[in-house]
């Protein structure tokens, strides 16, 4: 099984995988057997089974690692790892809610129906019309669901800033 590929932690996320991490790193040396890895994951809401695990465990340490304890580090890279799949899959989930004829694109008049749900004040034709041409990244028309993601995490970043 082929590991999700990370991305990186924002400061919350990093906080809540240490505490975690923090649970199994007993003796307080930096340090977290292999062997609590299936507790580790549970509490993430992650399940595994014991081949997959090790899978995932061989891709954190690299060849060298240490076989039977994880470092912090590697712990972040496995957390990274699952946060970015969590995040996918609830952005595809919300995709094929917009995607109404489920034809795998959002075309005008679903996006239309997507900007005026979401917003304070219905938009007109026109600016519904702007937002789409800046979220069709390749301009066919329509927006799939790789121009979909970029939109919401664009969005995310946007709502954090302010």
């Amino acid at each position: 099984m082929a590991a999700p590929k990370a991305r990186a932690l924002g400061p919350e996320e990093k906080d809540e995988c240490m505490k975690i991490f923090d649970i199994f790193d007993r003796n307080a040396e930096n340090i977290a057997p292999v062997s609590d890895t299936m507790d580790m994951l549970t509490k993430l809401g992650q399940t595994y089974t014991k081949r997959e695990t090790e899978a995932i465990m061989k891709e954190a340490r690299g060849p060298k690692g240490d076989k039977k304890n994880l470092g912090p580090e590697e712990w972040l890279t496995l957390c990274s790892k699952w946060v970015r799949q969590d995040d996918e899959e609830e952005i595809l989930r919300a995709f094929k809610v917009f995607d109404a004829n489920g034809d795998g694109v959002i075309d005008f008049d679903e996006f239309k129906f997507i900007m005026q749900k979401v917003g304070e004040e219905p938009l007109t034709d026109a600016e519904v019309e702007e937002a789409m041409k800046e979220a069709d990244e390749d301009g066919n028309g329509v927006i799939d669901i790789p121009e979909f993601m970029d939109l919401i995490k664009k969005s995310k970043n946007a709502l954090k800033e302010s």
